[in-house]
């Protein structure tokens, strides 16, 4: 099915929370009125749909969609965030989707699911991921339902705004896949390590954001950046480093932002990295020096 354009889109949330249930809790088989993103923090769910099964781990999400058979099933204590939505709705007010959830029965699960697609302006049109991860979508999952629960002044209309910001986010990082632009295989680990320089990643959890085994992941990573993880997470976190002590940071702040244990640790490092020491650096005229900056 074709959704039309995504500039027609005027998207309502319906539903959102952030929710735990413990293990071998089920939903369905059943249809959906609307749309609904699923989103592990912990524990594991499967989703079952047609004859595709999948396992949907921490930090993984499932974008579901009407007319379409599911099965969702908790393996383990799991918490998880539920947001239901509707890709074009006249007004942004939420409509609980729960009285129009039908019960599928098992021949309509063994049905293939239906594909959906849309049309991107100033880019092809786009098959809608069945499941993704993005690093940058849990943040936006907790602004969405703390809005849902206050329900403050003009609440509706500041879900659309993230509604529409988090389906912006999923076109982005699954045209960039598409294309399989060279960054584009390794994409979501390299925006994790921007968007989180002073996390401590392991190989295997950048390699889970790509859906990459550990030791492939590291050679198509080092192929299309000319260094390894880890070298490249010290690149960005002096990078970022370098950008916060022109800024005029306090060291302090910086090295604690970058995760780094203390000041010393994070000054040797530094200097290792570029010759000088953070205050060195920042006394440095850098007027003559822009590769220090954005670049």
């Amino acid at each position: 099915m074709h959704l039309g354009s995504l500039f027609d889109c005027s998207p309502a949330v319906n539903f959102a929370s952030r929710d735990a249930a413990g293990p071998n809790v089920q939903w369905g088989p059943r249809f959906i009125p609307d749309w609904q993103f699923f989103h592990v923090v912990s524990g594991e769910a499967v989703l079952q749909s047609g004859r595709s099964r999948c396992r949907i781990s921490p930090g993984e999400c499932v974008m579901l969609g009407p007319g379409s058979a599911h099965l969702l099933a908790t393996t383990k204590e799991t918490e998880y965030y539920s947001v239901h939505f509707a890709f074009r709705s006249d007004s942004p007010v939420p409509v609980h989707p729960a009285y129009l959830i039908r019960e599928a029965s098992s021949a309509q699960l063994a049905a293939e699911p239906e594909r959906f697609r849309i049309a991107i302006p100033g880019a092809a049109d786009l098959e809608l991921p069945s499941r993704f991860s993005i690093v940058l979508a849990e943040p936006l999952f907790t602004r969405i339902v703390k809005e849902y629960a206050g329900a403050h002044a003009a609440y509706p209309f500041a879900l659309r705004a993230l509604i529409m910001e988090l389906l912006t986010l999923v076109v982005r990082t699954a045209l960039r896949s598409q294309a399989e632009e060279p960054a584009g295989r390794i994409g979501p680990a390299l925006d994790a390590i921007r968007q989180q320089p002073g996390r401590k990643w392991t190989v295997r959890e950048l390699a889970g954001l790509c859906g990459y085994h550990p030791g492939h992941f590291s050679v198509v990573f080092n192929r299309e950046v000319g260094q390894n993880p880890k070298h490249y997470l010290i690149a960005e976190r002096t990078r970022q480093a370098k950008q916060a002590l022109l800024r005029g940071e306090a060291i302090e702040a910086i090295a604690d932002a970058l995760g780094y244990a203390s000041i010393h640790y994070f000054s040797n490092n530094f200097k290792k990295e570029t010759g000088l020491s953070p205050s060195e650096f920042r006394q440095r005229p850098h007027a003559a020096n822009p590769a220090d900056g954005d670049g």
